[in-house]
């Protein structure tokens, strides 16, 4: 989404586009997606759930989303009426079917020209300035100049190597929750020659999905995500729980801390209470446990806690542990202490009390990576050598502080970091907002 959108607002302005995909169709993981485009309904909200992010980024995506809407209904795309999200947000419904199709009918009305199946692989550089791209396609190499570059190429989840360096040591275990066409080429590329990347590369987006022997296909992601996990009680394979549940703007940050434990996999156990409750935009967990079933996952079932973590045991869990782990989570919500856990459960502190009672086997999945390039409001990426730390460890002076742009080089979406750490303010609005800023800033040289 990222890419096309930036190929318009250029498109818009009066530039020459060629477009290269990496993929034999259009539409990456927008194609994958729910299809709401949605962020948080102002920055205070940002402050409050998503504190580790770029200030800077992160207003700019809040405050350029209701006039990126407008933009995105006048290519054509239709969009439901504005709908909260989250408690906290605000956004519209799209069918990433007709979006799709509609975005890249457009680059090609507008004279823009698209290659599929072509793939960068390195940016070509003068005197300091990115000059065009080498890429590569069936026929082999193709080298292309052009006055600007915008690297949009989603984000390095599905580079394993990078996901094992940055990530997790688990990557192996990992369920890829997105097209397998991002694997960080426009990550790699611009670090390369020197780009600046933001903190916490280890951080990312994504649900955790029913463990194997389940099958499922990239368009079952949304129905087979185990979204209810901040309702639930989660334990790794020792036991034990290892995170707040609750904490975060969703179960992506549940998702996220899985992923450093044993095989990136967990356990999510409710009763039958918990398993009928349900919450804003989204069904109650029997909706998602049933599918998992469905999906031939691993789901068990027992009219006793003491007989589910026996039967756990065939899953590696020790029964003693999980036992512990449960009665202890009980004792502390029934008395209303569960901020005195180890981890603490400070929201949806429902005990698990009531048969029958379900655990869930599932595996953390990435579905873009949060961590990535640096870039200024104008999606310019910044160059390492001429640019000093904005770690918040020490606070510079401000005649020390400098930043210096990679002339002619741009980035949107997932390629560009900084924006949804440790939380998640949409992938989509991310891809609109900055995409439209990356092709208006290149094409007028900005």
């Amino acid at each position: 989404m990222a890419g096309l959108c930036a190929a318009i607002s250029a498109l818009e302005k009066g530039a020459n586009v060629l477009v290269l995909e990496k993929g034999t169709r259009f539409g990456g993981s927008m194609w994958l997606s729910n299809g709401v485009i949605w962020t948080f309904a102002n920055r205070a909200q940002v402050r409050k759930h998503i504190p580790d992010g770029d200030e800077a980024l992160q207003d700019f995506l809040v405050d350029g989303l209701p006039d990126s809407l407008v933009w995105l209904v006048s290519q054509g795309v239709e969009l439901e009426p504005e709908q909260p999200f989250q408690g906290y947000g605000r956004g519209r419904r799209s069918n990433p079917a007709q979006m799709t199709p509609m975005l890249v009918n457009r680059v090609k009305a507008l004279g823009g020209r698209i290659l599929l199946g072509t793939a960068m692989q390195a940016l070509l550089t003068g005197d300091g300035a990115v000059t065009g791209v080498l890429a590569f396609d069936a026929n082999g190499a193709l080298e292309v100049e052009a006055n600007s570059v915008i690297l949009a190429t989603g984000g390095f989840q599905g580079n394993a190597e990078l996901v094992a360096r940055y990530i997790t040591p688990y990557a192996d275990s990992m369920y890829l929750r997105s097209n397998p066409c991002s694997t960080g080429d426009g990550f790699i590329a611009a670090v390369d020659i020197g780009a600046a990347v933001t903190p916490l590369l280890n951080t990312f987006y994504g649900h955790a999905l029913v463990a194997p022997p389940a099958r499922f296909n990239a368009f079952e992601f949304q129905s087979i995500s185990q979204k209810y996990g901040p309702m639930s009680v989660a334990l790794n394979l020792e036991g034990r729980r290892f995170a707040d549940e609750s904490a975060g703007t969703g179960e992506e940050l549940l998702n996220f801390h899985i992923a450093s434990q044993p095989q990136a996999t967990a356990v999510y156990i409710v009763d039958a209470a918990i398993a009928g409750m349900s919450s804003e935009n989204q069904p109650p967990p029997r909706v998602a446990i049933a599918r998992a079933r469905e999906a031939g996952g691993p789901v068990i079932e027992a009219d006793s806690l003491e007989d589910l973590a026996e039967k756990m045991r065939a899953w590696g869990l020790p029964p003693v542990e999980v036992l512990k782990s449960l009665q202890g989570y009980n004792a502390a919500v029934r008395s209303g202490s569960g901020d005195r856990l180890q981890p603490a459960r400070r929201m949806n502190a429902f005990p698990i009390e009531k048969a029958p009672f379900t655990a869930v086997l599932v595996r953390s999945s990435i579905t873009f990576t949060c961590g990535g390039l640096q870039a200024d409001l104008d999606m310019r990426v910044l160059r390492r050598a001429s640019s000093v730390s904005l770690l918040p460890m020490v606070t510079a002076d401000l005649s020390e502080i400098q930043t210096a742009a990679i002339p002619n080089l741009y980035v949107a979406g997932c390629d560009l970091g900084g924006i949804s750490n440790r939380g998640y303010m949409g992938g989509l609005s991310h891809a609109l907002v900055t995409g439209r800023a990356a092709g208006t800033a290149a094409a007028s040289g900005g």
